[in-house]
């Protein structure tokens, strides 16, 4: 089987104000910043997803070329083109796993993006991050001072 439909959504809405002593407000909006990726689901024809607890400072790798979708296919990855990190209750870290980590759109000597609770991470950046047998693992930490709840999305292709 493979993916019939998928989509990445990124939307910033807004309205705002301002008040004119002895006249109305001068309004601006509702508006909002919008674009929707419809990835070819012949290329990128797997969504893995998961949920998690972990307690305060653990961790745990994940194998993106070793996983398994809801559909009780296992995956082998070979490129991802959409990734979200959604935190709950506790700030999580997104990083590259130890040995053969996957950087991705990371850089840098220490990369990481930490979503703090309540929040998220989304990228479908146009292109894709090659998972290979020496880029294949991300690892994400609980940074937070109590047990927390992650959940992870990807659109990839194998």
């Amino acid at each position: 089987m493979s993916v019939d439909i998928s989509a990445v959504v990124g939307q910033i809405s807004w309205s705002q104000s301002k008040t004119n002593t002895g006249f109305v407000k001068t309004k601006q909006g509702p508006d909002q910043l919008s674009v929707t990726q419809s990835p070819d689901t012949t290329t990128y024809n797997r969504i893995y997803a998961v949920s998690g607890t972990l307690a305060a400072s653990a961790s745990t790798t994940i194998d993106l070329q070793g996983v398994t979708d809801y559909l009780g296919q296992s995956l082998t990855l070979t490129k991802i083109i959409a990734f979200q990190l959604t935190a709950t209750t506790a700030a999580m870290k997104y990083e590259p796993g130890a040995s053969n980590g996957l950087t991705w759109f990371l850089s840098g000597t220490t990369p990481a993006v930490t979503v703090q609770a309540g929040g998220f991470f989304l990228i479908g950046d146009g292109t894709y991050g090659t998972v290979s047998g020496s880029a294949k693992n991300i690892k994400i930490t609980n940074v937070g001072a109590v047990s927390g709840t992650y959940e992870i999305a990807l659109i990839g292709g194998q």
